[in-house]
């Protein structure tokens, strides 16, 4: 018994010094587990990252739209009045996160105008606004986007009782734009020449320009119609000149005008087709001559290319994907996104003026060539006289100051040398082709080049397909089953098999 009585306190050490241990080993990885989680946290915030695992990269912002939002300078406000019950709330909702995620000068904010109808009717009468949409301020400047312009609908169940569905939300186009117009003090002025055949600006048949002008009045143009004839000067707050497809000439003072422009560091682009009617020979529009002037050659043919027609199309309707070293096409060369012409001339650089650089933009595959028996189009063949492949169909100059064959005026500043594009076909900005492929963004590209504003060099936002999954009847039924009994039945069997292991 004495011996007995003399462990029993070395015992309770023992118990004694492993409750401790365990207590401070618990307590130490308590802190470890905590400090963990406040350190995961605290990168989780400082260095945020999302995952878009969709194949078409649904969940992805555009480079365009990026690119801008890095480039604000000014606060933007972004308020949704809008039901949570609406269709393209959710929609909306997630994109606006993405564009809060992408720069700290975006807020959102959200008022439901059925539980919080007081501030929604102030916010109506702020804003004008009479229905749910989502308005961006920032400073006096304000844009609405009004919740019908978010999305396109298919209504062809209606007749049968269904609801529409939504095909395609557009919220990044219409909130890229509202951005854009909401965060720069000015919209660059374009003139759209006229008087000359010309298509006209807000036409929206085949050969108008009606899509054209409301794609770029999205991204912040301000388009005019200009009656060049007879005007002294090109207008003093215009930014840019366009001269697109015209078929009747211009005259030589024009011309003086439209020089002195870009040698005084104006951007003009040109769209010239080739001299064809419906029947036969077009009438000399002069731009050819002009064009030679500041080293640009306009050749006298059409570019057909064997190895880029498009099916059910004539030869002279081509696709292009080769492209020059140059801003406005590296982003349709990183996503290999080719552009569509239709009955062009090809367009090559020459000498450049002194100080200039010209650069090709798009040429055709090796095997096109320009076909120079404008008279005997019904057969083309590649023949000795023809312009070689590969073939340029645009050409961009930048002046360093100098000027063409006219009278050099003193040079510019380089803040204000002139920019110059010319394309060989002006088709392909046309209502028939614009919205193939990446045309409408080699129009954007090139003018916003034109005007510096590099920001907006990118591929236009792309409008996400809805996907749905379909399901036959025998399939719907085998899920069913799978889910309804199959996984409770794994996992019933499952438990058993564990509970008789661990009996033997």
């Amino acid at each position: 018994g004495e011996v007995a009585v003399r462990l029993r306190p070395a015992a309770v050490d023992v118990a004694t010094r492993r409750r401790l241990a365990f207590g401070s080993t618990l307590g130490v990885a308590t802190l470890l587990v905590l400090a963990l989680v406040l350190l995961v946290n605290w990168l989780g915030f400082r260095h945020y990252q999302r995952w878009d695992w969709t194949r078409s990269h649904l969940y992805t912002l555009s480079p365009k739209t990026l690119s801008i939002l890095k480039s604000l300078d000014r606060d933007v406000s972004a308020v949704v009045v809008m039901s949570d019950q609406a269709p393209v709330f959710e929609p909306t909702k997630e994109l606006l996160t993405r564009y809060a995620a992408a720069s700290p000068r975006i807020q959102v904010s959200y008022v439901d105008p059925q539980r919080n109808p007081a501030r929604a009717q102030q916010l109506g009468q702020k804003y004008g606004i009479t229905r749910q949409a989502v308005v961006f301020e920032s400073g006096k400047d304000k844009r609405v986007v009004e919740a019908a312009e978010l999305a396109e609908y298919d209504y062809s169940g209606m007749e049968q009782g269904a609801e529409p569905q939504m095909k395609g939300f557009k919220g990044e186009q219409q909130f890229t734009s509202a951005l854009v117009d909401v965060s720069e003090a000015k919209k660059p002025k374009v003139l759209f020449t006229t008087g000359h055949g010309e298509p006209s600006l807000d036409g929206f048949d085949e050969r108008g320009f009606g899509r054209l002008q409301r794609q770029l009045s999205n991204d912040n143009f301000a388009l005019e119609e200009w009656a060049s004839l007879g005007k002294p000067q090109v207008p003093p707050d215009t930014d840019a000149v366009v001269v697109a497809g015209p078929t009747a000439p211009f005259a030589p003072p024009e011309l003086d005008v439209l020089s002195k422009f870009l040698a005084g560091g104006g951007r003009i682009l040109v769209m010239v087709d080739p001299g064809l009617t419906a029947t036969g020979r077009g009438a000399d529009t002069g731009l050819a001559g002009w064009l030679q002037g500041w080293g640009v050659q306009a050749q006298d043919d059409v570019v057909v290319d064997p190895a880029n027609v498009l099916p059910f199309f004539g030869a002279e309707t081509i696709f292009a994907s080769s492209y020059g070293s140059q801003p406005i096409v590296a982003p349709l060369q990183k996503q290999r996104i080719p552009v569509v012409f239709s009955l062009a001339r090809s367009v090559r650089a020459g000498k450049a003026p002194p100080g200039g650089s010209l650069t090709e933009l798009v040429r055709t595959s090796p095997e096109g060539w320009g076909e120079t028996d404008l008279d005997h189009l019904t057969r083309v063949e590649k023949g000795p006289q023809d312009v070689a492949g590969p073939v340029a169909l645009a050409v961009a100059l930048d002046l360093g100051g100098g000027a063409g064959d006219q009278a050099p005026p003193p040079r510019p500043s380089a803040a204000a040398r002139g920019r110059m594009v010319v394309f060989g076909d002006s088709d392909f900005a046309t209502n028939a082709l614009v919205d193939q492929s990446g045309n409408s963004s080699l129009i954007a590209n090139t003018l916003n080049w034109m005007v510096q504003r590099q920001s907006h060099l990118a591929i236009a936002p792309k409008e996400p397909e809805q996907v749905h999954l379909s399901l036959t009847p025998q399939e719907r039924r085998r899920n069913l089953l799978l889910v309804v009994l199959g996984l409770p039945a794994a996992a019933l069997a499952a438990g058993i098999f564990i509970n008789v292991r661990r009996r033997r």
